[in-house]
């Protein structure tokens, strides 16, 4: 019989002691049982990781592209409903300038260089010409695995759709708005003038000092008159021609003046010319809602309207000296911002609105010249 020995804490020591905690097996063994079926060697979990992304990876409608930085594609992933009928076979191995029009090429390899550059997500607007029908493309790219890029590539033409009805509504209400100013409040204020002018020769014919009132009422009509003149034509705008897109600018500026009582000046390159008479319309339709905007938002008094050319690219940027941006959920909120952000992706451009400096706020847009041969 072999006795226990005991130490000063009468705790056993010897072989035939049993310790009170448990064992480092027994402390193992209780883990796993408390985990369950969750407890998975690294294989398993290696083979639940690739279930998980295989099954998200399902559920994405974009175009996935892996790219590498001379816009070689490593990569390509497409859902099973895609128009493009594109496949891997067609698309792996070759270069971006290979498989896209000479226009779509350059902005893609624009972007992707830009994307490695800054380290930032970015992202551009594109139209491409399918058989029978114009598609539109929202592309967003991130620097992925081994400095690559991954671009997502989706169809929006059908949102595109959505918002071309409601910019060429807002055009038909301001135009039918502006109209009517002219025809009818326009003609209207014309009667009351020659009214006014005719009853103060009657007045001063008889020396009567009423016809300085006349006058004076005269003087107010008329000014009444050239107000709903320069709002018609703000509404109105049937001086846009593709050829005149500066000196359109500048009636724009002169109108601004009139009716905001700020300084509006331009800057123009005179030899520019925007060879399309809709992105001519849509460049002054973006101005005029930055002016407005600097305006009623910013409490600006000055505004300087700048069009000229940067590199490959044009540009239409507006500054002004007013209190700055609004909060950020606002700015990017509204019905105007998403309009002008149309109307620049129509021009075959980009939009951006920044800080101005010192103070004030800078609308630029970044466009070309022959946005249809997208």
């Amino acid at each position: 019989m072999v006795s226990a020995k005991v130490n000063g804490n009468g705790n056993g020591t010897g072989p035939a002691a049993r310790p009170r905690g448990p064992t480092p097996a027994v402390v193992d063994a209780a883990k796993m049982a408390s985990l369950g079926t969750d407890a998975q060697s690294p294989a398993d979990s290696l083979a639940q990781s690739e279930q998980f992304n295989k099954a998200l990876l399902s559920t994405v409608s974009e175009l996935i592209f892996e790219v590498r930085k001379d816009g070689l594609i490593l990569s390509f992933r497409s859902p099973r409903e895609n128009e493009t009928q594109l496949t891997p076979e067609e698309v792996v191995g070759r270069r971006l300038m290979e498989l896209l029009p000479a226009a779509i090429g350059q902005l893609a390899m624009h972007y992707l260089e830009k994307t490695l550059h800054t380290g930032q997500p970015q992202q551009f607007s594109c139209q491409y010409l399918f058989p029978g029908r114009l598609r539109y493309f929202e592309t967003r790219l991130a620097v992925s695995r081994g400095g690559h890029v991954l671009a997502l590539v989706r169809d929006v033409t059908d949102r595109e759709s959505l918002e071309k009805e409601v910019v060429e509504g807002s055009n038909r209400v301001q135009m039918r708005i502006g109209q009517d100013i002219h025809d009818g409040l326009g003609q209207h204020l014309t009667g009351i003038s020659f009214l006014c002018r005719a009853l103060e020769r009657k007045l001063a014919a008889k020396n009567l000092p009423e016809a300085a009132d006349a006058a004076e009422i005269s003087g107010l009509v008329l000014g009444a008159l050239s107000q709903t003149r320069n709002l018609a034509r703000g509404l109105f705008p049937v001086e846009v021609e593709s050829s005149n897109l500066v000196h359109s600018l500048r009636e724009l500026a002169t109108t601004a003046e009139q009716l905001f009582h700020i300084s509006c000046s331009v800057e123009c390159d005179e030899n520019l010319a925007v060879n399309d008479r809709d992105a001519s319309t849509h460049l002054f339709r973006l101005a005029q809602e930055a002016i407005n905007n600097a305006v009623k938002h910013g409490k600006a008094h000055r505004v300087l309207i700048h069009l000229g050319a940067e590199g490959n690219h044009r540009v239409l940027r507006i500054s002004d000296d007013g209190v700055g941006l609004p909060a950020t959920g606002a700015r990017q909120s509204g019905l105007g911002l998403r309009i002008m952000n149309y109307r620049a992706k129509k021009v075959g451009g980009s939009l951006e609105i920044r800080p101005g400096e010192p103070n004030g706020t800078v609308v630029h847009c970044t466009f070309t010249l022959n946005p249809d041969e997208n």
